[in-house]
């Protein structure tokens, strides 16, 4: 019986050495139906010796595009998505790992459960700056959300390589794409869209790691003010709530705490 086909979709913006780290995860996965691996570059560094060179494998070829001019990761991410052919799809940043039992892992507990999307739990992996490049220094749970139709409303529900979902829960979101006018959260606001049709199965198991680059002064390189798009996604989902106090309640408190007035945007 043939496995299903997976697309992984990786955006990727001049980070060459990563990128390799991040490819290689997927080269080393014990799945044993077809991977396909869609590469977007972001006009960035030209990546091709990266490519040809974990391609040289020939065990999982990738197939790689370059867009002509910068679309931020919401719109390379569109660019892969729209690209996939496999019969689930996960996405999976240029600076992240899979361990090498994760696709399998899903893919046995999405027939087991018989559902459409599942999601897993990842590792921060902190880095230190070192003379010639980072260290790990560090690694802790990411973070660890339960799954409600109304809680994914007001939190994300996990780190964006965790969720693996069918095409037919795809479909059943209108083939909703990542927000472009987001810089941010993109990655929130594409998991709300699943889930107005479609429940997340949780599973507990750690298989995959996310990056933290950690500079000497403490800094954490790309960091960025993912609050800015909470009220986006606010207004957009608040009213595909079942219990619409509660959520507003709660939403209101977030906002609140990051130091927004809800008011301000009309929440």
């Amino acid at each position: 019986m043939n496995k299903p086909k997976i697309s992984i979709l990786v955006p990727t913006y001049n980070r060459p050495q990563l990128l390799e780290r991040t490819l290689n995860s997927i080269l080393s996965q014990s799945y044993e139906g077809i991977i396909e691996t869609i590469v977007v570059n972001d006009a960035g560094k030209d990546i091709q010796k990266v490519i040809k060179k974990t391609n040289l494998h020939k065990i999982r070829p990738i197939k790689y595009f370059q867009n002509k001019e910068n679309r931020g990761l919401a719109g390379t991410r569109n660019v892969a998505i729209q690209k996939a052919t496999g019969d689930y799809i996960c996405l999976l940043d240029d600076d992240d790992i899979f361990l090498p039992y994760a696709l399998e892992f899903r893919m046995y507990m999405m027939d087991k459960l018989n559902t459409e999307i599942v999601y897993t739990r990842a590792l921060q992996d902190i880095w230190e700056k070192i003379p010639r490049g980072y260290k790990s220094i560090h690694k802790q749970l990411y973070w660890d959300s339960p799954f409600d139709r109304d809680l994914i409303l007001i939190q994300n529900i996990a780190p964006c390589c965790c969720p693996l979902f069918s095409r037919k829960a795809w479909d059943e979101s209108g083939n909703y794409l990542f927000d472009e006018n987001l810089d941010t959260s993109e990655d929130f606001d594409f998991w709300v869209a699943l889930s107005r049709k479609t429940n997340f199965e949780e599973l507990k198991l750690i298989d995959c790691e996310c990056s933290y680059r950690k500079e000497k002064d403490g800094q954490m390189t790309g960091n960025k003010n993912f609050g800015k798009a909470y009220p986006v996604i606010y207004n957009r989902w608040r009213n595909t709530a079942e219990n619409l106090e509660w959520v507003k309640a709660h939403q209101n408190n977030m906002l609140l705490k990051m130091g927004m007035k809800p008011e301000n945007f009309g929440l």
